[in-house]
Parts: C-alpha cells; structure tokens; sequence
C-alpha cells in the first residue's frame, strides 16, 4: 500500500533521510498489478518527487507504485494538461498530487511556448510549426516540459506543503527496480549513461559562456531522473533572467513568459530543434562548474533507457491481451535480474505502440490488465 498524502501541514523534514523498510515479495510496481502487501523496500519521507507527463499510461501507473515501493518519497507531483488527466494520476496512489500544466507555473503555458518557438524560430519549424510531431511528442510540448521541470522550486502551485528543498525529477517512464541510493550523506548522487547529443551544448554555452559537461566515461548526463537543489536550481534560473534582462529583444512583462524561460527558449539550437536544449545536461553541468562539491557522481551506468530497446517494447504487444505495449511483471524482473537500478519502457518512441492514435488521447493501456 502506498504511503498516504502528508498532512497539510506537516512541518519541513530532511529530504535526504532514509528509511530501509523489509524486503517485499512483491515484483518490481507490484501494487500496479494488484499484488497487495506491497511495503516500502525503502523511504525518503521528507523527499518529493516531481514529474510531467502528457498522459496517464500503463507506464506512469507501475512507476507510481515502483516509485512509492522503492524510494518511498512524501509525495509524487505530477503535472499534466488537464484536469481530466489529473484525476487518473490522483488515482495511481495516495500520495500523488497532480497539477494542470498550464497553472503550475505563473506565465508559463504551453501556447505561450508555442507563440514563441514560431515567432522566435518560424522559418526553421517547417509546416507544423511548434506543433510538429517527433517521437511521439508535440514540439511545443516538450519544450514546454523540459521549462516546467526547470521552474519547479518557484512554483506556487505547490504550496502544503511547500516542495522540498531538495527533490527527485523523475521521468514517470522510467520504471525503478530496487530500492535506491539518492544521497551519500547530504550530497545527491548524480547518475550517467545518458546519450551524448552534440545539439544540446550550443544553448548551454549562450546561456552560461561555458561549456556543457559529460561524465568521465564520456556519457551524458541526461539520465531521465535526477535530485535537484533548488536553492541551485534558483540561483541557475535568476542567472538566465538577468542575461535576458541585459538583451532588450528579450524583455518581459509578469503577463508574458517568465524571464529565465524566455532566456532558455532564445538560447534553442536554431540548427536542431527538435533537439535543442536539456533540462538534465544544463542543470548538471551549472551544479558541475559552480558547486561540483554538491554532487556525488557515480563511476559507471547503473540503468537502461529501455528494456530490450524498441524491439523489445515493442514485443510487449505479442504477450499482452490487449496488443498494447505496457511492461509486464516478467520484463521487469529480467530487467532486475540485470542489476539495473531502473529501466525505461519509452512507449511514445515506438509506432507501432500506437501511443498517439486517437483512441488512446486521454490515457493508453489503463486499466492494466495482467498476462496470463
């Protein structure tokens, strides 16, 4: 059973204190698949977690329950277009509270992103402009996530109680498999293994005059989760507000864009929009070149973008009753059994899951209905 809601007003904890429940004889998000008993394998009961998502899915559902299962956090905040949506993720769990996008944070909504990609970077856009469409995402959109995730701590949706000050970004496709080790001591621990995507450094060096960072092995930092200062975050932020300050094109009012995002949107490789800028790669590396003693980063990858890539997701079709690609209790517990500390299970990246077909606009593959 998930941890219920925090009562509203639960005073501040230590968001980097753990508590190590029993081990459970549940599999990886049991509770998603209607195990019951499933305890808390391990619990940050001060930590929030912050994610956004498009839609609630069969994905979102089992890392709900693997998130409370295996870091255990006070909360899970979810962010998503409506309300509509939002009533499917209170749902997932007790302790998910779920914001409409467009409200989270003042200023920032997705038509105002979409205004400004076309006007700012209409002749690069092509013929859908912001809403063009790549790997199962809406331009406008993902820009619009990747700003929400950023401005979290200076969000006043999130109010009893406020957010932790240190709290977990998560990418609700991402799916943990045993319990984690978010901190080492006060210090996050910071994941690598991303990919490396050369177009992701030109906004980073507009905004900051340095140069995007990657891990000793050469891997990225956009690992799809990540622990956030948001004192760090803040002070990142109001260093993208004041260079948009001293650019009088990018000026602006409280009605308009806040002036750190509008700062990130100027800053868009013009020559790759579709991959123009990274949440994860420009806060990692701000944390890196102005307070590298606040982060542990770990030596080797210790996680999967995707269990058995889009092949393998995309088999998930063959086993479920319903032809649809939600991860099942079998491919997770292989994907355990590889010691990964978690997986991804990307069903927007693959066609042939049918993610943004009309039947599936409100939510995909919910209820989950378990394999034989």
């Amino acid at each position: 059973t998930p941890p219920r809601a925090p009562a509203r007003d639960a005073p501040e904890g230590e968001p980097t204190r753990a508590v190590d429940g029993a081990a459970s004889t549940c599999g990886v998000g049991g509770s998603a698949f209607g195990e019951r008993g499933c305890a808390n394998e391990r619990a940050y009961p001060d930590l929030d977690v912050v994610s956004v998502a498009v839609k609630p899915s069969c994905v979102n559902a089992v890392a709900v329950a693997a998130l409370n299962q295996y870091v255990g956090p006070r909360r899970i905040v979810v962010v998503a277009p409506d309300e509509t949506r939002c009533e499917t993720f209170r749902g997932m769990a007790t302790n998910v509270e779920c914001h409409e996008e467009d409200a989270f944070i003042r200023g920032l909504t997705k038509d105002a992103v979409s205004w400004y990609l076309e006007d700012a970077y209409g002749d690069s856009l092509g013929r859908d402009g912001a809403r063009a469409r790549f790997v199962g995402r809406e331009l406008g959109g993902w820009y619009l996530q990747q700003l929400i995730k950023l401005g979290a701590a200076t969000s006043t949706a999130i109010a009893h109680p406020p957010l932790s000050r240190k709290f977990l970004l998560w990418d609700l496709d991402m799916i943990p498999l045993r319990p984690l080790t978010l901190f080492k001591g006060e210090i996050p621990v910071r994941q690598i293994g991303g990919n490396v995507i050369k177009s992701y450094e030109a906004a980073y060096e507009t905004l900051t005059g340095d140069r995007l960072k990657y891990a000793k092995d050469g891997t990225s930092y956009v690992t799809h989760q990540m622990v956030v200062d948001a004192s760090i975050m803040e002070e990142m932020l109001d260093a993208f507000a004041r260079k948009a300050d001293r650019t009088d094109e990018l000026a602006t009012t409280s009605d308009e864009l806040p002036r750190w995002a509008t700062a990130v949107l100027q800053s868009l490789n013009r020559r790759d929009l579709t991959l123009g800028f990274s949440e994860y790669a420009t806060y990692a590396s701000y944390v890196v070149d102005n307070h590298p003693s606040e982060v542990s980063v770990e030596s080797r990858k210790k996680w999967a973008r995707a269990s058995g890539g889009k092949l393998g997701i995309s088999f998930q079709r063959w086993i479920n009753h319903d032809g649809l690609c939600c991860p099942g209790p079998g491919v997770l517990g292989l994907m355990k059994s590889r010691r990964f500390d978690y997986v991804g299970h990307e069903i927007g990246h693959v066609e042939s899951c049918r993610y943004d077909s009309p039947e599936h606009e409100f939510s995909y593959g919910l209820p989950i209905t378990v394999p034989d």
